[in-house]
Order: structure tokens, then C-alpha cells, then sequence
């Protein structure tokens, strides 16, 4: 509809090529196959949150990991919708780092753009993009599903630790996983 006539060349935009690069790679990969397994029910009481004055908190219980937001990290596309993307994917990384094989985990946060694009699997935001690519390879091997629930920003019982602050460090959150190349030119752990 876009093209004038038929002979106008057509050219596939850079962002399709390299997802189907990363497709391939997935499809290509040895042992590649979707679990049958059923997938068990977890609540480790899991919240996330982000504030763009401070940065990233992650509550699993009572226990509490936090990161702040570097100079630089609002560029490229990456926005507040990029931060909150992100929260998630540092609980996903908890969530794997805790061998949650085979389970439905609940997360919950105060952010219903996130929830959507994540239920979705894609958004218009090519960063946002980025962190559900990332998300879902490291959830997939593991047979991990991520139920996403909505709660009000009053209650979202991590709020203060996204603004700094911080509850006693003996209920910190052990976070031994590696942060991705990606994210950690953006993020100081605290």
C-alpha cells in the first residue's frame, strides 16, 4: 500500500534482519524443544519497582537487592517503560538463579504498560523488544512462566527501596547472577 508501483525495490528494515538472526540461532540450537512438563504454581512473593530519580528494587519476601541507575542509561530509546522492563528481568535472573524449573512464578509491580507488552511478547519500543527477547531465552530452557500481576504504586511494598531507601542489609537479597554486558553499563548493584 506504501509503494507507489510495483517496481519500487522493497528493502526489510535492519531490526527484522537481526530478529531473525536471533530466531535462527534459537531454532538451530541443540536440545531445542518446549517442555511437557507441567509447570507448578510459585509464589516466592516476588515485587518489583523503578524509579527514575534513584533506581531499581526487587523484593522477594522481606528480603530486598537494589540497583541504581547510571548517567546514560535514558538514551537509545531506553525510557522509563526501558527501567521497569528491566526490574523484571533482574527477577527473572533471581528466579533461574533459584532453580525454579517448571513453574508458573508471580511477579508483581505497578506498571500495566510492562504487564502488557510482556503479554503480548513484543512492543513498539525496539529496547523494550530487546529486554522480552532477553527475558524469554532465559525463561524458556528452564520451562519458566512468568505470571505478571498488577498491584497500585501505595502498595507495591518495594516502592521505597526504588527510591533509596534501603531496609537493614542483613535482609538483602542474595543476587549472585552475572548481569548481562547490556544492562551493566547502566546499572551500579548497591
Amino acid at each position: 500500500m506504501k509503494f507507489p508501483n510495483d517496481f519500487t525495490k522493497h528493502h526489510v528494515p535492519h531490526l527484522v534482519i537481526e530478529c531473525a538472526k536471533w530466531w535462527r540461532s534459537v531454532l538451530a540450537a541443540q536440545g531445542g524443544s518446549c517442555s511437557l512438563v507441567p509447570r507448578i504454581f510459585q509464589d516466592p512473593d516476588i515485587w518489583v519497582d523503578v524509579s527514575t530519580i534513584w533506581g531499581i528494587g526487587i523484593m522477594v519476601s522481606h528480603r530486598w537487592a537494589a540497583w541504581c541507575l547510571l548517567d546514560g542509561w535514558k538514551s537509545g530509546g531506553r525510557d522509563i517503560g526501558w527501567a521497569k522492563s528491566i526490574t523484571l528481568e533482574l527477577a527473572v535472573l533471581w528466579v533461574v538463579q533459584e532453580s525454579l524449573s517448571d513453574s508458573e512464578v508471580k511477579v508483581r509491580g505497578d506498571n500495566t504498560g510492562i504487564i502488557g507488552e510482556f503479554a503480548k511478547g513484543c512492543s513498539q519500543n525496539v529496547p523494550h523488544n530487546d529486554c522480552i527477547h532477553w527475558i524469554s531465552s532465559l525463561l524458556i530452557p528452564h520451562n519458566i512462566t512468568i505470571l505478571l500481576v498488577y498491584v497500585p504504586s501505595a502498595v507495591n511494598r518495594v516502592d521505597p527501596v526504588s527510591h533509596g531507601i534501603l531496609v537493614p542489609p542483613h535482609l538483602r537479597l542474595n543476587c549472585s547472577f552475572v548481569l548481562p554486558v547490556e544492562l551493566s553499563i547502566f546499572l551500579h548493584r548497591v
